[in-house]
């Protein structure tokens, strides 16, 4: 296969020389050829890692793969700045030849079918590392169900991923990889030293009493967003993941500020406590759909599309409210509690207050989160026969982006009057 002729720049960018331009065509075609001949004897191109505690913190090659096939995509919706940003115009302009492959016209064509935003990524992770990129877990298991159901099928799914092998091999992204490893260490060091000395998987196993199997958070300063799959392991636990887009720069330098990273740990993490506790209780929750009808616009706004979903979110942002309050005072759970309600949240406070019930059960009796659900639920049961709803102010306006609610909760801890706002279920 034609080699990847490259030439440093400023501050470790690189781009390919007019040379490769000369070549591409020939690199596509007989790339196609070689491709799997190179791959056999290819070595498996590693995530770049960092640990706290429990917490694994790590750029991934699959990732940054993916990200590549979706910036040559003339469609995919990038957002958060599109094509502009610095790390995504860099690789534009090292891929920009292989723009006709393969892969990224079936990025195109898949589109159609919804195969964007959460459904890529957990295509992505549950593949091999680069260059292998093998399945890991059948495409009939359930965790491949949402990426199945919004690509057409299991079989656009196997050439989706034969193009993207094909084109990592044919482009060479390993050499990309390896150039840019300094870069992504920088990355790291800054979001893990942002994180400071609170130990966050420690504070969420504390408050659940329970465990995960692991805790990984991946970077992906290519993509917008955040992405929170989970799969499960032998143990009966999950391996959760947190696929992140930076928030932050420092020196010209993307990183993972610490009130993003503290807010989707806690929450998209604490999914993996909350939502199979309540799934035990699918029918009980169901009976009381009636509580959805007054708040369903502003929770589908958030693409809060059904009760279920919106009982976890209740829960869970209860939750949060009293690890803020636990970790960092009554100021800053009041105001989480103030920006939740805001966005429709309405029947949290009571919940908050059976929470402060199970805190007191766990340290006395050593009972779990799971345990406690059916008394949570209890709550609701008694919100539902009272009409709780009728009884409350119900915000029309909410529906506010996870970005604008950090950037919103950062304001009323530095603007907020503690005499604002008051709530004695805190």
């Amino acid at each position: 296969m034609v080699k990847n002729v490259i030439v440093m720049i400023n501050k470790g960018n690189f781009i390919f020389t007019n040379f490769l331009s000369t070549l591409a065509t020939a690199a596509l075609i007989s790339g196609v050829v070689n491709a799997q001949t190179e791959q056999n004897n290819a070595t498996t191109i590693e995530p770049v890692v960092r640990s706290v505690g429990k917490l694994n913190i790590s750029i991934d090659p699959r990732m940054e793969l993916l990200s590549t096939v979706q910036l040559l995509s003339s469609n995919y919706p990038m957002g958060g700045g599109g094509r502009v940003i610095p790390y995504r115009r860099e690789i534009i302009n090292c891929f920009e030849h292989f723009s006709t492959h393969e892969a990224v016209t079936m990025t195109d064509s898949l589109l159609k079918y919804g195969f964007v935003y959460d459904a890529p990524v957990i295509f992505m992770m549950n593949l091999s590392q680069p260059p292998d990129l093998e399945p890991q877990r059948d495409f009939s298991d359930y965790l491949m169900q949402t990426a199945i159901s919004r690509s057409g099928g299991g079989e656009n799914l196997e050439k989706y991923r034969k193009d993207i092998q094909q084109f990592a091999e044919i482009s060479d992204f390993e050499t990309f990889w390896n150039c840019k490893i300094p870069y992504y260490n920088q990355i790291l060091d800054l979001s893990v030293n942002s994180i400071g000395k609170i130990d966050m998987i420690k504070t969420l196993e504390d408050y659940f009493n329970e465990t995960q199997e692991s805790y990984n958070v991946i970077i992906a300063p290519a993509i917008n967003g955040g992405y929170g799959p989970r799969i499960p392991a032998d143990s009966g636990r999950y391996n959760i993941y947190g696929i992140l887009e930076t928030r932050g720069f420092k020196n010209d330098i993307p990183y993972l500020h610490k009130s993003f990273f503290l807010f989707y740990v806690w929450h998209e993490f604490g999914h993996s406590f909350v939502n199979p506790a309540i799934e035990k209780y699918t029918e009980r929750v169901a009976s009381l759909d009636k509580m959805f009808d007054p708040i369903k616009e502003q929770m589908q706004k958030q693409a809060y599309g059904n009760w279920e979903t919106v009982v976890k979110e209740h829960i869970l942002r209860a939750v949060h409210i009293r690890l803020e309050r636990k970790h960092f005072g009554l100021f800053r759970a009041r105001q989480q509690l103030k920006w939740e309600l805001s966005n429709g949240y309405i029947y949290i406070k009571p919940l908050i207050k059976k929470l402060k019930e199970y805190e007191k059960q766990r340290d006395k009796n050593n009972i779990t989160f799971t345990d406690f659900m059916p008394e949570l639920l209890t709550t609701l049961d008694d919100l539902h026969t009272l009409e709780y709803w009728t009884q409350v102010k119900i915000n029309t306006k909410s529906g506010m982006t996870l970005g604008f609610a950090i950037r919103f909760i950062k304001a009323m801890n530095s603007n907020s009057k503690q005499s604002d706002f008051d709530c004695h279920c805190l």
